[in-house]
């Protein structure tokens, strides 16, 4: 073999690694890892009550929110654990104000819960955005 034909093989070589490289580093960074999720719920509380409008109610009431990280998704149902450890889940066909897109495990939610009515079940559900300072 001559030393051009090394050269372009060394170069091709070259450029696969540097495109695998991307490609995982580019899927890493779209997934909050467990441990980035236990530490972005370890800032939130553990439930708080707010006064908010749901879509359908004319005037505000009183809502008990917790915070909830998604642990499976199968066939439209949404399993997760609120940061004291109960299991909650639910279907977005069910939510008062469903989601602009769907969740994936290891995601953080609020999930909003009708104090007056409490057999409505979750009413409202948001994606945690932005991780609190400390």
């Amino acid at each position: 073999m001559s030393l051009g034909v090394k050269k372009i093989i060394l170069l091709i070589l070259l450029v696969v690694c540097l495109g695998l490289l991307v490609v995982q580093f580019t899927n890493r960074g779209t997934t909050p890892t467990a441990k980035q999720a236990e530490e972005t719920l370890d800032k939130l509380p553990a439930q708080e009550t707010v006064n908010e409008k749901v879509k359908g109610d004319k005037e505000e009431r009183k809502y008990r929110v917790y915070y909830i990280t998604i642990d499976k998704v199968e066939d439209g149902r949404y399993y997760g654990t609120t940061k004291e450890g109960t299991g909650i889940s639910f279907l977005e066909a069910k939510v008062n104000e469903p989601l602009p897109k769907g969740l994936e495990k290891g995601d953080i939610v609020k999930a909003y819960f009708d104090l007056e009515f409490s057999t409505n079940g979750i009413v409202k559900v948001e994606e945690v955005d932005e991780i609190p300072e400390e």
